[in-house]
């Protein structure tokens, strides 16, 4: 199935993915691609960067908001949508059922400093998802300095292409995602993002119990989970994950690692978690999820 979207053609869906979430994956695509050919374009062209701070400190620019509001006006309005820069549709979080979650830009910190940066390891770019009954369901996001697309399907996997015009594309030639891991915590490399929810002590026991090889962190939390999914890395931990970002953890997921909410108490599945203000969570591959939780019972409560 060839489905003309606009400038867009998304080729050879159903090939892919099934009939259940083919529609929603070519419209969620098709928004992160348009939203990812202006940013493109606007960094190409020397665009003037405008960034002011929100009310909770973070920040956004220009670009995040003309990004969202690209991609809103490409959504359908079958479902409601909870975007970042939209504070009225935050209490979509308490109502739950389906929407869409929009981050127009994610890492906007990380693309205000290296906006003219090609390749490399630093990642940022739009980040959409939906969410079917309360269960994240679909992911999509495009890596701007890497020009690559990712995209998850719950229950069905995580793919990658590379798409050099995303103004102007063909999708084909994807490739799914299925990392292999090492054997030992003490030969893997840690993702994580020190926030104001506790990330700082778990990341300081692992690193006194010797429990790891490398801890670091290139960009948003989209760019942390398609590098999981790629298995340049084999742990994120990031206690400060908002919904809109939240979609990003799908990519991990259907890649095969095991993502956990709440993870040093409950212990959520991530395909069992209902949406939060913040979701806090460990991503860590199958092969190492005990070992892992075996040191981390050490600073429980």
């Amino acid at each position: 199935m060839t489905r003309a979207l606009g400038r867009y053609k998304l080729s050879a869906m159903q090939t892919i993915f099934s009939p259940v979430f083919s529609e929603i994956v070519e419209q969620i695509e098709g928004a992160v691609l348009d939203a990812a050919g202006y940013l493109v374009a606007a960094m190409e062209s020397g665009a003037q960067i405008e960034t002011t701070l929100k009310a909770d400190k973070t920040q956004v620019m220009n670009l995040d908001l003309e990004s969202q509001r690209r991609i809103l006006a490409r959504l359908p309005n079958t479902y409601p949508i909870l975007a970042e820069e939209d504070e009225s549709s935050h209490t979509l979080i308490e109502a739950g059922g389906s929407y869409f979650l929009v981050d127009p830009l994610d890492g906007t910190t990380s693309c205000k400093r290296f906006l003219s940066e090609l390749g490399g390891q630093v990642g940022y770019g739009p980040l959409l998802g939906f969410v079917k009954d309360n269960v994240l369901s679909v992911a999509a996001f495009y890596n701007i300095p890497q020009r690559k697309l990712f995209t998850a399907v719950r229950g069905e996997g995580c793919w990658v292409t590379t798409i050099e015009e995303p103004a102007a594309l063909r999708i084909e030639g994807r490739k799914r995602l299925q990392p292999t891991s090492c054997n030992t915590l003490a030969g893997a490399g840690v993702l994580f993002f020190i926030g104001k929810h506790g990330e700082s002590p778990v990341v300081q026991h692992l690193r006194n119990k010797d429990a790891l090889e490398n801890l670091y962190r290139f960009g948003g939390f989209a760019n942390d989970c398609s590098r999981l999914a790629q298995g340049l890395e084999q742990v994120s931990v990031q206690f400060t994950v908002k919904p809109w970002d939240l979609s990003a953890a799908l990519l991990a997921s259907e890649a095969g690692l095991q993502v956990y909410l709440d993870p040093l108490r409950r212990k959520v599945p991530l395909a069992e978690w209902r949406i939060e203000a913040n979701n806090p969570l460990i991503a860590v591959t199958a092969a190492l999820s005990q070992e892992l939780f075996t040191v981390l019972d050490q600073i429980k409560g």
